[in-house]
């Protein structure tokens, strides 16, 4: 795992994303792994498109809301300009089912597929706790978990 630390209220820069990315392509070189993944931030700015720059894929995650709505209209943007595959992952879908699928019918009119939702569950919270992955422990949405790391594989590009 190669990450950066900021300090209290510091802000993240393209350069700094540019920077962790190059030392994650030298060691996975070096240990000959063929799989990359970039845990981008939110929104569209510098950080965002130094996140995506270069990838093979993208998975954008969102939640059933306005501003995830919006926020995600505006990263799909991102990803056509860049000409990058864009599938979309709707987090805690079940918190409000008719935006997920006004989300969902949005994000394949503006070219991305569907790769899964996640439901609200608050085992995430107790894994957190257990210093685990969602997918370690007996949690109700490690089965949505699996289920969308099954679908991005089914389409690697």
């Amino acid at each position: 795992m190669v990450h950066a630390r900021l300090g209290v209220a510091a802000e993240n820069s393209g350069k700094l994303v540019s920077t962790v990315r190059r030392e994650a392509k030298l060691l996975a070189e070096k240990g000959k792994y063929d799989l990359i993944l970039v845990d981008g931030p939110p929104g569209i700015g510098c950080p965002v498109i130094a996140s995506v720059t270069g990838a093979s894929q993208v998975l954008v995650v969102t939640e059933p809301t306005v501003s995830g709505e919006h926020d995600l209209e505006r990263v799909l943007g991102l990803t056509r300009h860049f000409q990058i595959p864009a599938a979309v992952c709707v987090n805690k879908w079940d918190i409000n089912p008719d935006m997920t699928a006004r989300i969902e019918e949005k994000a394949i009119h503006l070219g991305a597929r569907i790769a899964g939702r996640i439901r609200y569950d608050r085992a995430v919270t107790q894994a957190q706790i257990q210093q685990k992955a969602v997918v370690e422990i007996d949690a109700p949405s490690a089965g949505d978990i699996r289920q969308l790391w099954n679908n991005l594989h089914i389409h690697e590009v």
